[in-house]
Order: C-alpha cells, then structure tokens, then sequence
C-alpha cells in the first residue's frame, strides 16, 4: 500500500510548529511503510530533500533520518496526477480542490483520503497511529 503525506496542516499545526504527535505518526508510517510512503505536498516536486529542508529543523534528527525514506512525487495541476491509482493507497491531506476530489471520485478512491483537521482534533495523528486506516 502507498501512503501518500502532506505537510501543512497534516504534519505541521502551522509554520512554526510540528503538529501533536507528528513524529510519532512518521515513525508508526514509515516503519509500516518504509518503501511505500511519498511526499505529495506543494513543497516536493520531484525531490524529497526540499520538504526536509522546509520542515527538517522544526523536528529532531532522529525523525528527519526517517523522512529521508520518503520518495518524492511530482504532479502538475493536481495533487492528484501523483497518485497510482493502480495500488491501494492512504492519502493524508487536510483539504482538497474540487479537481482533486473529482479525481479520487472517478477513480472509485474517495474513501482513500485520510482527513487531518488539526483545527478540530489536534490529536488526530495519535489516533491514526492507535488505529491506522485502511483502504477501501
């Protein structure tokens, strides 16, 4: 299964701080999925060393080595067109454009976006880790 992360509003509550348990939750992700987790994010287009660079010392290094493991999408219009659809996949994001949720629809995947709102649980990602989705 891929999973497929975000960073604003997923892994960071804001742009000066981690979101609650956000290592925690990459550490539980990247553990489970070592060879199957992406950046799809605004801020990795095709290389995974500039989410580091952008997020990387709000974070301890143990936590920036397992980003590291992370592979880097590109997509153009949407974030969308960086997905395979051809595998199960888990899509952590906190919002979508109506291109993309379209997309998810067409493709029968709807159910395989993983909503993060740290505005309403701040602790969503402890849950996750407590029990982890699965795709439909």
């Amino acid at each position: 299964m891929n999973i497929y992360l975000d960073i604003d509003g997923v892994l960071l509550a804001n742009n000066l701080h981690p979101a609650n348990y956000a290592s925690e939750f990459l550490e539980h992700v990247l553990t489970n999925f070592p060879d199957s987790t992406y950046w799809l994010t605004t801020h990795c287009q095709g290389d995974a060393t500039v989410p580091i660079r952008h997020i990387g010392h709000l974070f301890d290094d143990e936590t920036v080595e397992l980003m590291r493991k992370i592979k880097p999408t590109s997509w153009d219009m949407t974030k969308t067109s960086g997905i395979d659809f051809s595998k199960p996949f888990l899509w952590f994001d906190d919002d979508l454009f109506s291109g993309e949720k379209q997309d998810l629809i067409n493709n029968n995947a709807i159910d395989n976006w993983i909503e993060v709102n740290l505005t309403k649980d701040p602790d969503t990602l402890a849950k996750f880790i407590s029990s982890f989705p699965i795709p439909i």
